[in-house]
């Protein structure tokens, strides 16, 4: 009899097993089901499963949250973090690697932040478009011109985090804003019990001026986010936040490129190469998603034996001319 009962609770647990495999009770496939702070849960669990216990990279998660509003699905996010891991485990996303790798001499390049008030000198010579890394955290401002033709910004220079980019001619020395204290309306958001979103009226991505929780800290992505109109907060943190960095546009034009677009990204700052079709031709920058600058020749970069290619954390939308 007890052989019996034996043979029966192996048999039973055997079937779990075998059934475990195929349950994926926390996560439906299409994760726009699900809140923010519930998509980052089933993120992390996920990676933790899959790398055995390992916490899930900030880029990492914060590219996967863009991505599933543009219809990755659950499945698709496995995938992508199981090469992830194989990839990191290796030492190498693709084999020789660096006879593609770019020279970090490249003028114009800067590996850390500029001191407050260092000068960045960017020039179109011939009317070319140029642009030229600066590092800066905040809205640069023209220092002194040295062009004849006037520069106008969001004509013929501009601006995204870590970026500045000249066109037509415009030639100047440019400097880091000083942040706009007291200038720009701040909004306290605070989680007391929980998940809570805060209403705000910020027409550029939000940006956390000061904690003012206790132990529980605050970071993008895992304990607050943002979405149009709207920042939240969640396991107790509670912070003060303001308008962040907005670039000023014309770096691109939404009409130059087809529908062959390609979203890359440089996760923990290491190279990687993205499948681009080069019957498409040249690829060329439509939207950085990064903090990090993102400058061809430096952190992105095209060779038809290769492919596309990003470093150093840089994350984008590259396109393909009409």
């Amino acid at each position: 009899m007890k052989r019996t009962w034996w043979l029966l609770l192996v048999a039973f647990f055997a079937g779990a097993a075998m059934a475990q495999p195929n349950t994926k009770a926390y996560a439906p496939e299409d994760l726009n089901k699900l809140t923010q702070p519930e998509q980052i849960r089933v993120l992390e669990k996920q990676y933790a499963e899959l790398s055995g216990g390992r916490q899930l990279p900030e880029d990492q998660l914060e590219f996967y949250l863009e991505q599933i509003p543009r219809g990755w699905t659950y499945a698709q996010i496995t995938q992508d973090m199981s090469q992830s891991i194989r990839d990191r485990v290796d030492g190498v996303t693709f084999p020789d690697q660096e006879a593609t790798r770019p020279n970090w001499n490249t003028p114009g390049w800067t590996t850390q932040p500029p001191v407050r008030g260092q000068v960045i000198e960017c020039e179109s010579r011939d009317g070319r478009y140029r642009e030229c890394a600066s590092g800066f955290f905040n809205p640069p401002t023209i220092d002194r011109q040295i062009s004849s033709t006037r520069c106008v910004e969001g004509r013929n220079w501009g601006h995204r985090p870590g970026v500045i980019w000249v066109s037509g001619g415009c030639r100047a020395r440019f400097i880091e804003a000083a942040p706009l204290v007291g200038q720009v309306p701040e909004v306290t958001c605070q989680s007391v019990r929980g998940y809570r979103e805060c209403n705000v009226a910020f027409r550029g991505p939000a940006t956390l001026v000061r904690q003012v929780s206790g132990s529980s800290l605050c970071v993008e992505g895992r304990t607050w986010g943002q979405r149009p109109g709207l920042i939240w907060v969640d396991r107790g943190c509670s912070g003060v936040f303001s308008e962040g960095y907005r670039p000023s546009g014309g770096f691109y034009d939404p009409n130059q490129y087809n529908q062959n677009v390609v979203d890359c990204a440089s996760l923990d700052g290491a190279y990687t190469l993205c499948s681009w079709n080069e019957r498409f031709g040249q690829p060329f920058l439509i939207e950085q998603y990064s903090l990090r600058a993102c400058v061809e020749g430096v952190s992105w970069g095209y060779t038809p034996r290769r492919g596309l290619w990003v470093d150093r954390g840089c994350r984008a939308r590259f396109g393909a001319r009409r």
